[in-house]
């Protein structure tokens, strides 16, 4: 199996890991309060810190197979020639507001290391930790599409799939 589909399939299984684990703490959640009348005050904290973890990886593997939100109807009508550097110079937007991203990330992952969650009195850098995985996993994968439509010639790599 290549790098990619492995890569792929290991980013998949653990974005259907965090639904299920979200899924699971919710009803918990649910259960203590009206079933039992006695509140888990960890499982608001962690099913918070799992969908953070999910929107970032999330978006990850949504990037990687090219179904990122996104309004396309005016670039549609473009001819293929400037369509192909409309979307390079989108990605490259997109890379710079990633990197901003993650280069002010990292020093606040060190920043908030000492800082503890209230329920859970774990490091609020888990908090912040996926914000900066996901934007870097973004930026690589945004600049590998990006040097994938300048060094082609093939016109139909526009939006095609990152993973290809």
């Amino acid at each position: 199996m290549p790098f990619r589909k492995y890569l792929d399939s290991v980013l998949e299984a653990f974005t259907a890991f965090l639904l299920a684990t979200m899924v699971f703490l919710t009803l918990l959640q649910v259960v203590g309060r009206y079933g039992l009348e006695a509140a888990f005050d960890w499982t608001e904290e962690l099913a918070r810190l799992t969908l953070i973890y999910l929107t970032f990886i999330g978006s990850i593997v949504a990037l990687r197979k090219s179904q990122l939100l996104r309004l396309d109807f005016v670039v549609n009508a473009l001819p293929h020639s400037i369509r192909r550097w409309l979307e390079v110079i989108v990605d490259l937007l997109s890379i710079v507001v990633l990197g901003v991203v993650v280069w002010q990330g990292i020093p606040l992952l060190l920043r908030f290391w000492t800082v503890k969650s209230a329920a859970l009195n774990w490091s609020t850098t888990f908090f912040y930790l996926p914000v900066v995985i996901g934007c870097l996993g973004m930026l690589l994968f945004t600049g590998q599409k990006m040097l994938r439509a300048i060094c082609s010639k093939d016109e139909s790599l526009v939006s095609k799939e990152v993973s290809k």
